[in-house]
Order: C-alpha cells, then structure tokens, then sequence
C-alpha cells in the first residue's frame, strides 16, 4: 500500500465557525484542510439576510487572510497554509426569511448566497429560530425551487403536533419516513441536501433515492467514527444528531463505501467552549476541524475504500453546488499521531478536538497526517 495519498483540495460542505474569538481560533483550522466551505448560519443572532452574510463572509475572511504558515499553527505546532480559503454562505430558514431575500442571494450582488438551511425548532445549538416544521415555510420553499437554491436540512422531528418532544434517536427516522417523502412530493425540482446522516433508515433512504443535483446527503468523521456505546460516556461526542448505535454506523459506513455521486463530506465540526462542552448539560456539537480530513482518510482505509475518498471529499460536494473541484492539491502520508493539546481562543477558552488524549475514548491514535 502506498504511504502518501495526494488529492484535489477537499470541501467541507456543513461547517460551524461561530462568532468573534471562537471564529478567530477555529476558521484558520478549516482552512488549512479545506479549500471552500459550505458555512453554517445557526450563529447569535442567526444570519437571515444577505448583509448579514456579507459581514460574515468579511469576518471569516478575515480571520484566515494574511496569515503564513510561520503566523498560524494548529494544537500540535503544524503551520497552518490558508491561503485562497472561500467561505460559501447561507441564510438560517427563519420566519423572517423572504422570497425576496432568496432572490437577492442567488443574484450575488451583496454576497452570493450558495444554500438555505433549515433546523427544527428547539433540537440543536441555536435553533430557536427554526420553524416547527419545515413545510410550513411554502413562499420560500417555492422561490428557492424556483431559483435553484438548495435547501440543507437537519432532518430531524424533535417534536409532536401536541408539542411534546420526541425520541431524539428517533427523529431522523421519522423525518425520513413521514416530512422528507411529503417534501421532495411537493417540491419535484427542489435541490435537497439531507445533513450528517446518521442512521440506518437515512442511508437506506438515499441509496434508494439520492441523485446528483436533486438529492444528496452529507456524513460526518463522527458518524462513521463511533457508536452510541461511546457517545454516551463522552460529553465531547454530545452532537445532533445523536450518535446511533453500531448497526446504523455500520450502514453509514457501508454507504459512503459504495462511492455514489451524491453522496458527500460535511464535517459538522461545531466548536464549544471546555466550560459548556463539559458542563453537566453539555453543548451539542462536535469539534472536528483539526484532523477531519485524516479522520475521514482513516475510515476509508479501513473500508478498503481509499480509491472512493477524492469523490466523496473533493468532488461530489462541490459539483452539487455547480462548482468545480479544487485546483490545488493536499498530499497525506502514513503516519501516527494524536491530539494532545486544546485550541485556546484569543480570549483564553480551551476548545477540546475529537479524538484528543485527554477527553478521548483510549483509542485516539490517527492513522494519516496531512503534510505541510
């Protein structure tokens, strides 16, 4: 077996940067292993206009221009290479969310909008301004189908008609039998992403359905990593959707295997502050940015896969976004290492990475490093 893998610069498309000192540590990290990213609006206050992106865009931007490799390093001292990141903006599918607006974004003359992503009230971090269910959200639906938006889903119900919440390793199973089929029915030419599916009735349900440019789906490190045994005892693997058990890692696993064009990598990195991430609630969200890129290489080696890994990491997510894949190159060599240390923010916040030796599982060895 070869020891270096060389590959078209990766995409990330389902990404969270936050806000302020956080965005500042985390955003050079995805930069480094990524050439664009699809970037999450779920921020506070959430991004729902174009203006709003255009200053987020400009802060992103910011917090990786200019850098050089001797300026920036990641938690085991690598020089991080930024340079030519594009960040890809959304807008949060709020009630304050207009037809207008969608048109305004997919024109591009304030900030190119790239997608609209929907979150079920009350079921993840900042998601208080998400409707109930999406299907109630028809005028925008209609303009995005109308324009060519895509629509990202978190598919989840998190609760009932009556209000009262559901099983949380249920909901992507009954958003996948009951909302998706009404949705995709009602909208025939709507462009739909279903984000970091976790479960076996999802990965049944895009095998079956998924199409290039109408249907696709993203999957994460974690969701091919661990199994619900592990979440559970971990508050750092604490994430929506919940880590299902082995059966349903294993049918994502056997998914992104197969190497279906519509099927794509979205880290969902989503970092928390060490205070909130180990509180006794827990954040929901799981920090991936620094070793996502190896993580991913890692599952695929162990499925015997590795000639599917390019597709999956840098060309099917950027052709469902009608873009081209990557021009530049990252090259990976065979070679062990570990997390050891946090990201500390500029305000002095740790921000602990999966599979760090400090919070870890006791299996925390990484098989493929990214070389600098």
């Amino acid at each position: 077996m070869s020891k270096t893998i060389t590959l078209k610069k990766p995409f990330d498309a389902h990404v969270h940067l936050r806000r302020g000192a956080m965005l500042r540590a985390v955003t050079p990290l995805t930069a480094a292993e990524f050439g664009r990213a699809i970037i999450m609006p779920n921020t506070e206050p959430p991004i729902e206009t174009v203006e709003q992106a255009a200053e987020y865009k400009k802060e992103i931007l910011a917090a990786c221009g200019g850098l050089t490799s001797a300026e920036s390093r990641n938690p085991q001292g690598d020089a991080l290479r930024v340079s030519g990141f594009e960040p890809l903006m959304t807008l949060y599918l709020t009630k304050n969310l207009t037809p207008a607006e969608i048109e305004k974004g997919i024109a591009g003359d304030v900030c190119k909008i790239s997608a609209v992503k929907s979150y079920p009230y009350g079921a993840t971090t900042n998601s208080q301004w998400g409707y109930r269910s999406i299907l109630e959200a028809a005028n925008v639906l209609k303009k995005m189908e109308e324009v060519g938006m895509p629509l990202l889903l978190h598919g989840e119900v998190h609760l009932n008609e009556d209000d009262e919440e559901e099983d949380p390793y249920d909901g992507e199973r009954l958003f996948i039998t009951d909302v998706l089929p009404r949705l995709l029915d009602t909208y025939p030419k709507l462009k739909v992403s279903l984000e970091h599916l976790s479960s076996e009735n999802a990965a049944a349900f895009i095998e079956k359905n998924g199409e290039a440019g109408r249907l696709v789906a993203t999957v994460t490190p974690h969701h091919l990593l661990y199994g619900r045994h592990e979440a559970e005892s971990n508050p750092l693997l604490k994430v929506k959707p919940l880590i299902k058990d082995e059966k349903s890692k294993n049918a994502v696993r056997a998914l992104v295997a197969k190497g279906l064009p519509f099927v794509f990598a979205g880290t969902d990195s989503a970092p928390h502050p060490e205070a909130k991430k180990l509180s006794p609630t827990g954040a929901f969200g799981i920090f991936s940015a620094p070793a996502a890129v190896e993580l991913y290489t890692q599952v695929f080696e162990e499925l015997g896969a590795l000639d599917k890994l390019e597709n999956f990491l840098s060309v099917n997510g950027p052709r469902f976004y009608g873009l081209e894949p990557s021009s530049k190159t990252i090259t990976l060599m065979k070679k062990d290492w570990q997390v050891t240390e946090p990201v500390v923010t500029d305000e002095g916040d740790k921000v602990w990475p999966i599979c760090n030796t400090v919070h870890g599982s006791g299996s925390e060895t990484i098989r493929w490093k990214i070389q600098n």
